[in-house]
């Protein structure tokens, strides 16, 4: 299920969002009305589609009303259309996870590319944002697949580089040298059977899933590094 690079991302995005983690219902989507107007359109109909899902992951019981994680904020935060950012014409629409960067959007302006200003972690000359994605689709896939990775019951990293060998069964690409704020190719997606999906970010190699027998999936255990989510 290659996940095209055109006018189709989105939709095909979709659904696989919907094969991983379940149909999509309507309160899953932000309210209308707390959508602002100016932005761009690709990202206001996904906070339609997907602003207050619920993660899986994390049982709704143990939670109070309304503080139960959500789908995509397990390692950066993508912001509740209350908490979006104004500055200088553009509109601040996620964050690292430690407040360490940020990315941004035209406002009112439908094909906007995305800013992020990532690079003063390791450029001292650069003293604001830049455009880092042309396409805010493209990069919206990339966010939204490392955020399925990371926000998985089961997730964790693989020792050594990318290797088909190392699974039972064939590896399918997803999503293929995805640009997210490093103004490069930075993160491939692939799909092992049907619910071990495989993150390859700069070479680390990283999997989630949400049943713990889809591990089974890779062919020697003690390359397996899990992480407590």
């Amino acid at each position: 299920m290659l996940i095209p690079d055109n006018e189709q991302t989105m939709e095909r995005l979709k659904a696989f969002i919907c094969k991983w983690a379940g149909p999509a219902r309507p309160q899953y989507g932000s309210r209308p009305e707390s959508i602002p107007a100016d932005l761009p359109a690709v990202l206001k109909d996904f906070y339609r589609f997907a602003g207050n899902w619920p993660n899986p992951s994390y049982d709704a019981s143990i939670y109070p009303a309304g503080f139960r994680p959500k789908l995509f904020e397990a390692q950066d935060v993508w912001l509740e259309p209350e908490a979006l950012k104004r500055e200088g014409g553009r509109i601040s629409f996620l964050l690292e996870n430690q407040g360490e960067w940020s990315c941004e959007v035209n406002a009112g302006q439908d094909d906007s590319p995305v800013y992020s200003d990532a690079a003063r972690l390791w450029d001292d000359r650069l003293n604001e944002s830049e455009i880092v994605c042309p396409s805010l689709s493209h990069f919206l896939t990339t966010f939204c697949l490392q955020e399925l990775v990371f926000g998985s019951r089961y997730f964790g990293k693989l020792e050594g580089a990318l290797d088909p060998g190392v699974f039972r069964e064939k590896l399918h690409p997803l999503w293929l040298d995805g640009y997210y704020v490093f103004k490069e190719p930075s993160h491939s997606f692939y799909l092992c059977g049907d619910n071990l999906l495989i993150m390859d970010y700069y070479s680390d190699v990283w999997y989630g899933c949400l049943e713990e027998n889809a591990l089974s999936l890779i062919a020697d255990p003690s390359m397996v590094k899990p992480i407590e989510p």
